[in-house]
């Protein structure tokens, strides 16, 4: 008998998921699933009846499809793109539902109507580059239509798929009226032609000396980074005042915080935070101790001398493992002008670490909201203010940023750092009103964002808020969309690691605050808390302790460390330790015999784990 012949045949393959499902699961699982199947049966359906396709399999929220026609498929994904937006149109962010698609031809194994092969696997890789409601294509998808349909591409060029032997060219499909050609993938497409110009410049600063985008085979020794891939690693030093006034520190602050902000925007390259690097403010350094201490590779050092509308910036970037100048620059310009410096120099240091960078980052970088300098310096200073975490300063800080506003109503910058003002006096226990000041708070977070989706400041604002309110769900919908926008931002981590601690998804906690402490070591004592609280949940007694010790000596009021030392030494079986820590409990506060905190869980079971171990310690009674 002859073995049976494979059933093949050459075809194309789309495969479609829902971008961050898992949080729409999270915030309303119902809803969710009801909302998949709307979609699936008014758009979906219909569509790949009209394009001449059909589905092979759906697998939760993915859908696998083949078509007889490469341009047929091109066409279904375009069409379900433009309609799919259309439909999300009047939908608040945190509730739309966003397709990725990915388009390859390739030749597959047909069996009971399912299909396999490198063909599909491909075309599984490609939507995953795709960005949210887009279509990322293989080069032999892009041959096939290029002339074909009214559409135009980008050329990411060749890609290293996961479990595919070869590198794909890859092309992004920018669904707007064919120009003739294929956009390289570092054109800026830009509105006003003064940014037009800018971002030419800019992706000329970054592509000089750079082959292919890819890291230089000669950076060795670089970080790796939470999901083992190796990342070039930079920590940007407070740049030095050298004017004679330190009244105008402020200023050289303004200058390091924006370009740590901007470097955070790359996600291959990963960017010590500004609070880890604070303590190096006015001080001698030896940039090699810098590097161990902090663990990366580079150190940038500048200065800032400002003369009326005159600005100095003077920067040096070192490699930290052999003390090596790699280059100084100095730039001499009006303040009108102080952006293009800021891109100048974020330009410069992506260039000499070759980093490989994406259209969207390079867009984040360069998208500034205001062009006016005076309303950017009274920012400046209301930050400033506000870092103190005083009450007087909070005051003015609050003064600083309305006059931001009132030369630049479109400031987005200006309107969540004053909401930052209200949401701090709620925290610090500044008002007598906290309910209205959350609001206040929250309502200029909204108007940041209506302002430009992309603040940061914004956005970390409003997930606080979510979290102050303990409405978890939506706090870890806004650190996702903050981690999207900055890969690099120890904050947006730390929020999300926060939600996912009391939404009882320890794994997913402990992943996301453990990251937020590679980019900034030094965080807030809160995060190392719930990093213990998280390891609690897991079981993984010792690491609680340890990090729980650590932050008792960095608190003055560690009560909330000595609860939850108590409970995990209870656990362990260490009664003695137990009885030490609970000690230290009523010795802080004598009144003890609640539970405030810990109701904030989402789930009974997680809250009455930590009840166990307070009981074993003798800090609660049994029920």
């Amino acid at each position: 008998m002859e073995p049976q012949r494979e059933d093949r045949r050459l075809t194309t393959i789309l495969a479609a998921d829902v971008v961050g499902y898992s949080r729409l699961m999270a915030a309303d699982e119902s809803w969710a699933l009801a909302q998949l199947k709307v979609h699936r049966k008014e758009l979906i359906e219909p569509k790949i009846a009209e394009h001449h396709g059909r589905v092979v399999k759906l697998m939760g929220d993915g859908t696998l499809m083949e078509f007889g026609s490469v341009v047929d498929a091109v066409n279904f994904a375009v069409d379900v793109q433009k309609t799919m937006a259309e439909r999300n149109a009047d939908v608040p962010d945190e509730r739309q539902v966003i397709y990725r698609v990915g388009i390859n031809i390739g030749d597959i194994v047909v069996e009971d109507d399912d299909i396999y092969g490198d063909g599909v696997n491909v075309a599984a890789r490609l939507e995953g580059l795709a960005d949210p409601g887009g279509i990322c294509v293989a080069h032999n998808v892009f041959d096939q239509v290029k002339n074909k349909l009214d559409i135009s591409f980008e050329d990411m060029g060749e890609q290293d798929l996961k479990n595919i032997p070869e590198q794909v060219r890859a092309y992004r499909v920018l669904m707007g009226p064919n120009t003739g050609n294929v956009r390289a993938r570092s054109l800026l497409r830009r509105v006003d032609l003064r940014r037009s110009l800018l971002a030419v410049s800019f992706t000329i600063l970054l592509l000089g000396g750079l082959a292919g985008w890819y890291w230089s085979g000669s950076l060795v020794q670089d970080r790796v980074g939470p999901e083992g891939v190796a990342k070039s690693s930079i920590a940007v030093l407070p740049f030095t005042n050298l004017n004679s006034d330190s009244g105008d520190d402020y200023f050289s602050e303004g200058i390091t915080n924006d370009i740590i902000i901007d470097l955070s925007k790359f996600q291959n390259l990963l960017v010590i935070a500004s609070n880890s690097v604070s303590g190096y403010r006015g001080k001698t350094v030896n940039v090699n101790d810098v590097s161990r201490k902090l663990g990366v590779r580079y150190v940038l050092k500048g200065s800032v001398l400002k003369r009326g509308e005159q600005v100095r910036i003077s920067t040096q970037l070192v490699d930290g493992t052999t003390g090596q100048n790699l280059w100084a620059e100095r730039y001499d310009e009006t303040t009108n002008k102080i952006w293009s410096i800021q891109d100048k120099i974020t330009g410069r240091i992506v260039r000499t670490l070759a980093v490989r960078i994406s259209k969207i980052e390079q867009q984040r970088v360069l998208a500034k909201t205001t062009d006016n300098f005076e309303a950017y310096e009274y920012t400046l200073r209301g930050q400033a203010l506000l870092a103190r975490q005083s009450r007087r300063e909070n005051f003015e800080a609050r003064k600083m940023f309305r006059r931001a506003i009132e030369l630049d109503e479109n400031y987005a910058a200006a309107y969540s750092g004053l909401g930052w003002t209200y949401y701090e006096t709620v925290q610090w226990g500044w008002t007598g009103a906290p309910q209205k000041a959350v609001q206040q708070a929250y309502d200029l977070s909204q108007k940041a964002l209506s302002l430009q989706a992309s603040d940061i400041s914004g956005r970390r604002l409003l997930a606080s808020i979510y979290g102050l309110r303990r409405q978890h769900e939506l706090a870890l919908i806004e650190s996702e969309r903050l981690i999207a926008i900055n890969p690099n931002d120890a904050g947006s981590f730390a929020q999300q690691g926060m939600a996912l601690t009391w939404l009882g998804r320890p794994d997913g906690a402990i992943l996301a605050l453990e990251r937020a402490l590679l980019f900034d070591p030094d965080m807030k004592t809160d995060i190392f808390w719930h990093l213990g609280l998280a390891y609690y949940l897991k079981e993984r007694y010792a690491d609680a302790v340890a990090i729980l010790e650590r932050n008792i000596g960095r608190k003055t009021n560690p009560f909330w460390d000595y609860l939850l030392l108590s409970a995990v030494y209870a656990q362990m079986g260490r009664a003695e330790e137990a009885a030490r820590a609970a000690k230290a409990v009523r010795k802080i506060d004598p009144l003890y015999g609640r539970l405030l905190r810990f109701g904030q869980f989402k789930n009974p079971s997680d809250t009455e784990r930590v009840n166990e171990g307070l009981r074993k310690a003798g800090l609660i009674e049994d029920p």
